[in-house]
């Protein structure tokens, strides 16, 4: 029973991490600290978790170390994506470079038309009624420039 217990507590630590990692994607830094204020919050979902479980002090350090383990080998991980996702977007902005170079000048009116449509739509489709922007699981704020 021990054993599935502190399994069960290992995997809701690791699945914690995975969670924070993922949520951590849309940072252009990863080198850069943590906002108090986001750190401060994980920390509070681990203590509830943690206090929920009713883990004694020796599995609470020993579930720190589990994520802070598993964040760090998540970490390379998440640079490649990173990497990755600079350079496709490198691609798209050549090819729609290489696209518009081709089109004439109402043509290239009408594209910008059309892209500006498309973002006021996806805009709409992401607004909340409150006024805030969504974004996957995360809410944003309405830029003022949009």
């Amino acid at each position: 029973m021990k054993k599935y217990l502190l399994t069960s507590i290992c995997a809701a630590v690791l699945a914690l991490s995975a969670f924070n990692v993922s949520a951590d994607e849309g940072k252009a830094d990863m080198d850069r600290p943590e906002p108090p204020k986001h750190e401060m919050k994980m920390q509070k979902m681990h203590d509830d978790l943690a206090d929920k479980l009713k883990l004694t002090d020796e599995q609470r350090e020993k579930a720190k170390k589990i994520h802070e383990e598993g964040r760090a080998k998540m970490k390379p991980l998440m640079d490649e994506g990173r990497e990755l996702h600079e350079k496709m977007d490198k691609l798209r902005k050549e090819n729609m470079a290489e696209f518009e170079a081709i089109l004439t000048d109402e043509q290239k009116a009408e594209l910008e038309k059309i892209k500006k449509d498309h973002k006021g739509k996806m805009r709409h489709n992401h607004q909340r009624k409150d006024g805030k922007m969504m974004r996957g699981n995360h809410q944003m704020p309405r830029p003022d420039n949009e």
